[in-house]
């Protein structure tokens, strides 16, 4: 794992990890909501840049081999855009139902972590699987994924102490 990533790694989950803990003098909704948005940043750093990336032309090692054409370049690009885009909306949402206590916005956030997620992990195993010990084969261990699944602890811990201020049945 390289220094950078431990860093990040550490900071992103301190960050989440003091949310929680100071979730009451917070708010509980207003905490979740601000971990649904430190998830959010997580993956704007990873998915959307890479994409950005590599439709930019700016290549890592391993992207020495990939030559994209000038129409699969723009539909890299858009697609780190609309994910942006999406990420954004991920926080408003956050920001406004999820703070406020409407189911919707609980709802929203767990459709985005199963749909997302699950997908993120399958096809991580498939394609990439960023060191992760998930997966134990052909990637070295500790190459990003520490970073990466951040956005899952975040979105989980949201959903666990945002559950009961939502749900729960005031008599």
């Amino acid at each position: 794992m390289s220094q950078d990533t431990l860093i990040s790694s550490l900071v992103a989950l301190s960050i989440g990890t003091s949310l929680i803990f100071f979730r009451k003098r917070l708010g509980i909704l207003n905490a979740a909501s601000w971990l649904v948005i430190l998830g959010a940043v997580v993956l704007f750093g990873e998915h959307p840049q890479f994409t950005l990336a590599y439709a930019a032309g700016v290549l890592w090692p391993e992207g020495k081999e990939l030559v994209l054409i000038p129409h699969a370049r723009i539909h890299f690009f858009m697609s780190g855009i609309y994910a942006i885009i999406g990420l954004v909306l991920l926080g408003v949402i956050a920001r406004t139902l999820l703070r406020e206590g409407r189911p919707a916005g609980w709802y929203a956030l767990l459709f985005a972590l199963i749909a997302g997620g699950a997908i993120d992990l399958v096809m991580g195993g498939v394609w990439y699987q960023h060191g992760s010990p998930l997966y134990l084969k052909d990637a070295p261990l500790g190459f990003g994924w520490e970073f990466l699944y951040v956005y899952l602890i975040a979105w989980i811990s949201a959903l666990v102490i945002s559950y009961k201020p939502i749900f729960a049945k005031t008599p």
